[in-house]
């Protein structure tokens, strides 16, 4: 069970759609909310916090990200308010990314929203998505930047492949399976991987069993891989008319930094259901 929420919170214009979604998660599931703003500037520039002299250079230059920073996360209360769920603010002196992260260390799940290419934050130097959910030791919700109106979802795709990436996503994922009507967990198959289809048949009966445990009455199914795992993923969810994704992330180091794989990449950059990620 879900019980603390960690929500970006800065002046996006996706900024609402995903503080609503967190706040009606936090509603449903009787979770504390918690909108987190980063000032912008890495915590190594302020080790000992948001601290400043009044009237010195180092003010004139952090006040203004400050006074950004305390006007998200009005707009955070206000939202939390509408919705009438227990919550916090942290205004956080570190950057988006790692801050987001570190933070998650004391939730049970992140909130934040996809890359929308037409939008460029300020103080934002990674892909924001990639890098919270390759370093976050939490599972992160994905709300696309459509701004889908917050519900929890009847019908819910689960993609299985037997990594224990999924299996953390899975895990992960209980709170909200229980309250759907229908999952549906699916392996892709590839042409010549006969192997897969009879080890997916013993998976199903173990996960059938857990799932069962948790009160979740799953389906199982196949597909054959066509298009690409991600882009297939997503067309089954849009098929099956079902309200989000759940699915493993998939990391690889490269030039000393965590970049995630294809199919992760297609599903952070085209997806357009939430998506529940674990790594």
């Amino acid at each position: 069970m879900y019980k603390t929420i960690l929500v970006h919170a800065d002046l996006s214009a996706h900024a609402p759609a995903r503080i609503r979604w967190a706040a009606t998660l936090a509603q449903a599931l009787g979770a504390h909310l918690v909108g987190a703003a980063m000032l912008g500037v890495s915590r190594t520039v302020l080790p000992r916090g948001c601290h400043w002299q009044p009237g010195t250079l180092e003010a004139g230059y952090f006040e203004p990200l400050a006074d950004n920073a305390r006007r998200a996360l009005s707009r955070f209360t206000a939202i939390a308010g509408e919705r009438q769920v227990p919550c916090e603010t942290r205004l956080v002196c570190d950057l988006p990314d790692d801050g987001l992260a570190r933070q998650a260390r004391s939730a049970d799940l992140v909130v934040i929203s996809q890359d929308d290419p037409d939008e460029a934050m300020p103080g934002v130097g990674t892909r924001l998505p990639e890098y919270v959910i390759l370093n976050s030791a939490r599972p992160v919700l994905l709300v696309p930047r459509g701004d889908p109106a917050p519900e929890m979802a009847p019908r819910i795709l689960v993609g299985w492949n037997g990594s224990q990436e999924a299996s953390s996503a899975l895990a992960a994922a209980i709170p909200l399976l229980q309250r759907a009507i229908t999952v549906m967990v699916v392996a892709l198959t590839r042409p010549g991987r006969g192997d897969h289809g009879a080890q997916f048949a013993t998976d199903q009966s173990e996960l059938s069993g857990f799932l069962h445990r948790h009160r979740v009455p799953a389906h199982f199914c196949t597909r054959e891989e066509r298009h690409g795992s991600g882009r297939d993923l997503l067309a089954l969810a849009q098929e099956l008319d079902c309200g989000m994704l759940v699915m493993g992330c998939f990391g690889h180091s490269r030039f000393h930094e965590l970049c995630v794989g294809g199919a992760t990449r297609t599903i952070l950059a085209e997806a357009a259901l939430p998506v529940l990620l674990a790594h």
